[in-house]
């Protein structure tokens, strides 16, 4: 029977994790009477209720029970059926707040689910968000009580129940909203069934509009067969060939080799830099089409040859580039076409099915490509989920495996925090901007070699510009600093992996280094291909910290852990039935809760995350309430960085334009702020550098004081480029609102400032220590003097705040 929480027992404490008092919010509803409508479809007279059957004198004797311990929602009379109506600026608690996370294995899943449905069918948000869905208090405690008896009677615990209700999701890896997402969905499978609907309206009395809602809830968000979205795929028999092995173990190369020899085809990956990538080496006939013998020992083929051309076209959230002729096309995983009709298509970084803000478009290219032959390039992790998509779809798969083509090997010790054991070729890696930038400072001034530095929130135009300056052997940029954005999308001569940690800020506090991240990074040690000489094949990683040589030592060789679930993003056409269905009045943060909460998927996906989705949704339903579905959610997808406030005060003033005047252009973004300022003063230090050559570099206080004012224009300059890719984001897809065209001059603009300031910054703190001929550490006699940080770094000095990373 449902009870409640007792303050002197906690009889409902069966977990830790699930203590009401601890991921449970409260409140307060203000109720209306449901309007009526075509919404709701048209019931025969409920019937009486049978007053006499033991489960309603059960449900009446539990209710009386509880009624000293009413909840503030449940203090006043209302009508026997009402809809909700919350104002546009408040959002309900659907997020719960971080709690230990359970791990569950799969031999204590029906444990697990049947002592702890009380606790969670009892809880103030369970029922505030089925008040929120329409379902009248009283109907809610009577189903929520019935569904109870129903668990702790193991009635949906046998064999065909099991697997009916998707019971084995309980077993995959938990976030902080994944279990309260699978009991929602449990209960509403449950709750329309129609012999339970039967048994609901005739012994308990629940309205029937309150079983028929449900049910179309439930219709409305029903994804059981995602793969049917796509008609076009489903129309041909498809071949599938997985590429799976570690990093540089040559995987892609076989894909992109099919590519080439293709007729028509797509190419398509995680990062801009990978798509133009691959489109600059198809147009160059850097890859050798499949069929063609070559000689591996033959390395002019690197630089390309004209025999191998392939004219590609390129196609980015923020880019495109058309080619005379092409039929072959390179492009984020984002910007696939599912109509369109190709030989061969090859899908980048197919482990990143399971990504939890971004795997929809991974999950939506297996099922939706319209090609013959498809490749799928990634890690091993990812086999078991496809197999499962494609044993929906009927297509066939083979599995290719390859280990790693040089040698990757684990020092035998670290570098004891000294960065005087930093050498040329060497990647540091860690995972703080401020990080970067101070460990840049003392491997500069305590070494002499100059770092490129590569991280999430640089341009990925830049990224490139940085990673080439570390490639070219003439450039002096011999040590690349950077997150672990190195791990993908750039073709670095790495000859060593230094990890400056082992553990990174995660989900509000510090986590150890995923099995999987730890080595793709590694792994990124001696590219086969990109070392000329055979002394360079092979690479080694090693740590900053001795204390982190351990674990490294023990990650490396863990097995892949294979991905629970793949992820299944959000479509407007599932939020446009939802909304038609609940009461008026509905935000758009209670339609997305719907689809995730009440939505049936397969049990082997799970929906995307949004990123700071309660500010998403109440700027939606606050201030963009009156535009289309189809915009709210193009908006969601859009790439803003909700966690920068500043810049997100500017694209909320620019959203504000389009809603109001239906135009935006660059004067609406740059007004009252200081980006085109900072962007030219910049541009006059260069144009004065060109005039007057190679200026002498700054030494002292006066460094360090350029330095600084450097730091935060880089700041403000990242926060402009960000500002002028979302503009171009969306001119892509709303041409009209956004049809300046001097945005794309100003961003390559930017784009060479940034480049410029990152190499001036080095220019100023190396210099004293080099030579004029040769490149050599000279011993500093005057370190105080110059204001350079110790040779010395211990873990404290580092500020191990989290690095956002947008590709």
């Amino acid at each position: 029977m449902l009870r409640t929480p007792n303050v002197f027992t906690h009889r409902l404490s069966f977990m830790q994790c699930i203590r009401p008092d601890e991921w449970l919010g409260t409140r307060i509803c203000t109720f209306r009477r449901h309007r009526s409508g075509t919404a709701v479809r048209h019931r025969p007279k409920a019937r009486a209720t049978d007053l006499s059957h033991p489960e309603h004198q059960e449900l009446q004797k539990s209710l009386r029970g509880i009624e000293s311990l009413k909840k503030p929602w449940e203090t006043e009379r209302r009508p026997e059926y009402r809809g909700i109506d919350l104002s546009r600026k408040s959002h309900p608690p659907m997020t719960p707040k971080p709690v230990d996370i359970p791990v569950i294995a799969e031999t204590e899943v029906l444990a697990y689910f049947q002592e702890n449905i009380d606790s969670w069918a009892s809880s103030q948000r369970t029922q505030h968000r089925l008040a929120l869905f329409g379902i009248p208090g009283q109907d809610s405690r009577k189903l929520l009580h019935t569904f109870v008896n129903d668990v702790e009677a193991g009635r949906l615990s046998d064999p065909l129940n099991y697997n009916y209700y998707g019971l084995q999701r309980f077993s995959h890896k938990h976030d902080r909203t994944s279990i309260d997402v699978i009991y929602n969905t449990i209960f509403f499978l449950w709750a329309s069934n129609p012999e339970n609907q039967a048994r609901l309206e005739k012994h308990l009395g629940v309205h029937p509009k309150t079983t028929d809602l449900i049910s179309q809830l439930l219709e409305a968000t029903n994804r059981q067969f995602p793969g049917d979205e796509f008609p076009n795929a489903r129309a041909i028999q498809r071949k599938f060939i997985m590429h799976v092995g570690p990093t540089n173990s040559g995987k892609t190369h076989h894909a992109l080799r099919a590519l080439a020899a293709a007729k028509s085809g797509v190419y398509a990956g995680p990062l801009r830099l990978l798509a133009h990538e691959i489109w600059n080496r198809l147009n160059t006939g850097q890859i050798v089409p499949l069929g063609v013998d070559v000689d591996p020992n033959d390395k002019s083929g690197y630089s390309g040859k004209p025999e191998y051309v392939k004219p590609c076209n390129m196609v980015t959230g923020e880019e495109q580039k058309l080619v005379e002729g092409a039929r072959l096309l390179s492009c984020t995983i984002e910007m696939l076409s599912f109509r369109s009709h190709y030989d061969v298509a090859v899908i980048d970084e197919i482990q990143m099915i399971g990504d939890e803000s971004r795997g929809g478009g991974w999950t939506n290219a297996v099922l939706g490509l319209v090609a013959k032959e498809i490749h799928l390039c990634g890690e091993e992790t990812a086999i078991p989920i496809v197999q499962d998509l494609l044993r929906y779809t009927g297509d066939e798969i083979v599995i290719r495996r390859y280990e790693r083509l040089t040698p990757l090997v684990v020092e035998d010790k670290s570098l004891d925090s000294n960065v005087h054991g930093v050498r040329k070729g060497d990647c540091i890696v860690t995972f703080s901007r401020r990080n970067i930038f101070d460990l840049k400072k003392t491997v500069e001034s305590n070494t002499g070699l100059k770092c490129a530095v590569v991280y999430g929130r640089l341009p990925p135009e830049v990224r490139s510009e940085q990673a080439a300056l570390f490639n070219d052997p003439n450039s002096g940029y011999d040590v690349i600093i950077g997150s672990d954005a190195i791990g993908m999308g750039l073709n670095l001569k790495i000859k060593r992996v230094i990890f400056q940690a082992m553990q990174k800020f995660e989900g509000g506090s510090m986590a150890p280094l995923p099995v999987s991240s730890v080595k793709q990074i590694a792994g990124r040690a001696g590219r086969y291909g990109l070392h000329q000489s055979k002394v360079d094949l092979g690479g080694t990683t090693t740590t900053l910290f001795e204390s982190d040589l351990k674990r490294l030592r023990g990650t490396l060789p863990m097995p892949y852990k294979p991905l629970s679930f793949a992820r299944i993003g959000t479509t407007s056409q599932v939020i446009g039935k939802t909304l038609s269905i609940l009461p008026p009045g509905t935000t758009m943060h209670t339609a997305v809760g719907a689809a995730q909460y009440i939505g049936r998927l397969p049990y082997f996906m799970r929906y995307m995350e949004f990123d700071k989705i309660d500010a998403v949704c109440q700027f939606l339903d606050s201030e963009w309430h009156d535009m289309s579905n189809d915009d709210k959610v193009m908006v969601m997808y859009a790439p803003i960085p909700w966690r920068d406030e500043k810049t997100t005060t500017v694209i909320k003033r620019v959203l504000h334009i389009h809603r109001r005047d239906f135009t935006v252009k660059l004067e609406d973004i740059t007004r009252g702020e200081v980006y085109m300022e900072t962007m030219e003063n910049i541009e006059r230090m260069m144009e004065k550098q060109v005039a007057k050559g190679e200026a002498k570099p700054v030494k002292g206080k006066a460094a360090r004081a350029k330095y600084m004012s450097t730091l935060n224009s880089l700041v403000t300059l990242e926060a402009f480029h960000k500002l002028l890719v979302f503009y171009t984001w969306m001119s892509f897809r709303n041409s009209v609102v956004y049809s300046d065209m001097s945005i794309a001059p100003i961003k390559e603009r930017l784009e060479k400032v940034l480049n410029w300031s990152l190499v001036d910054m080095s220019r100023d703190v190396t210099a004293p220590m080099l030579k004029p001929t040769i490149r050599e550490i000279e011993p500093s006699t005057n370190m105080a003097a110059q204001d350079v940080p110790p040779t010395l770094i211990i873990p404290e000095m580092l500020n191990d705040t989290p690095l956002e990373q947008t590709v």
